[in-house]
C-alpha cells in the first residue's frame, strides 16, 4: 500500500491488492492523530488508560498557554468519534492548522530534550580543584557569567565558590590581604554547600528530562530559596563524578528554541 499526500487535505490510499483508491479526509486523520497524541501521553508519562490527556497536559508548565487549544481539540475529537454521522459525512472538517498543532504536540512528545542535551560540559566549564588557589580564581572572578565556581575534589563537586563566598572570607579576615597561595582546601567552610544563605544546588542524571528539572527548580524556589545551579553527575547525586552543570538561564534559553 501506498500513501500520498495530496492538496486539498486528503491522502489518497493505494490499494494494489485490490484496485481501489481510498481517500482519508481532515476528520479521519484528526482522528488517529490524536489517538496518537493520547497513545504517546500515556506512555511518555505512565497514565492508566482512563486518565484524560488533555486534563493532565493543561496542567504542565510547558503546555499551560495552549490549554485552550488542548480543549478545543478534545472536543472537537469527542464530536468527530461519538456523534453519529449524517449521510455518511462528519459534522465538521478539522482545519489545517488544527493538524498542524496536533502534530507540533506530538512531535514535542516524542522529542522531549535531556539534561544533557543543554548542559555545559566539563570541557567548557570553569572550575578549581581543592588544591587551586583563591586568589588567582578571583582575579578570574568576572570572566564567570554565572558567579558560581564548582570546586572539585577527585572529580566530585564539594564546594562553590562565589563573589559572596570572597566577601566572607575577607570580612572574617578583617581587611587582611588572601595569600596568593591559599587554597580552597583552606577555605573548605566558606564554600560548602550549607554555607550559601539563599541558594542552593541540587544533582542530577544526565538523563533527566528537562521539563522534570523545572519541576526541580519550580520546587525550590517554593521552598523560599534559589537554585543557582544544577549538577550533573555520573550517577545523579553529590558523591559522582561531575558531567556538566545547568543553571536557571540554560533552562529558560534553551526551552525558547
Amino acid at each position: 500500500m501506498l500513501v500520498f499526500i495530496c492538496e486539498g487535505g486528503y491522502n489518497i490510499f493505494i490499494d494494489f491488492w485490490k484496485g481501489e483508491f481510498s481517500k482519508m479526509s481532515n476528520a479521519e486523520e484528526y482522528i488517529q492523530k490524536f489517538k496518537e497524541l493520547e497513545a504517546v501521553v500515556k506512555e511518555t508519562f505512565g497514565l492508566n488508560d482512563w486518565d484524560s490527556v488533555t486534563n493532565f497536559l493543561s496542567k504542565r508548565d510547558e503546555y499551560r498557554p495552549y490549554r485552550e487549544e488542548i480543549k478545543y481539540c478534545q472536543e472537537v475529537r469527542n464530536l468527530l468519534q461519538h456523534k453519529q454521522k449524517i449521510g455518511g459525512e462528519y459534522p465538521v472538517e478539522p482545519t489545517a492548522q488544527m493538524l498542524e498543532f496536533l502534530n507540533k504536540t506530538v512531535d514535542s512528545l516524542k522529542n522531549r530534550k535531556k539534561c544533557e542535551e543543554i548542559m555545559v560540559p566539563i570541557s567548557r566549564l570553569f572550575y578549581r580543584k581543592t588544591e587551586d588557589s583563591v586568589f588567582a580564581t578571583v582575579s578570574r572572578m568576572k570572566e564567570i557569567p554565572s558567579g558560581h565556581v564548582p570546586v572539585l575534589d577527585d572529580g566530585k563537586v564539594v564546594g562553590v565558590f562565589t563573589a559572596v563566598s570572597f566577601l566572607n572570607i575577607m570580612a572574617d579576615k578583617r581587611g587582611e590581604p588572601i595569600e596568593k597561595n591559599m587554597t580552597f582546601e583552606e577555605v573548605k567552610e566558606y564554600i560548602g554547600f550549607d554555607s550559601h544563605d539563599s541558594e542552593v544546588y541540587r544533582f542530577v542524571k544526565k538523563n533527566l528530562y528537562v521539563d522534570e528539572l523545572k519541576n526541580v527548580f519550580e520546587q525550590t524556589y517554593s521552598g523560599g530559596k534559589r537554585l543557582a545551579m544544577v549538577f550533573i553527575t555520573t550517577n545523579g547525586k553529590a558523591d559522582g563524578n561531575l558531567i556538566g552543570t545547568i543553571s536557571p538561564w540554560d533552562v529558560l534559553g534553551k526551552d525558547e528554541n
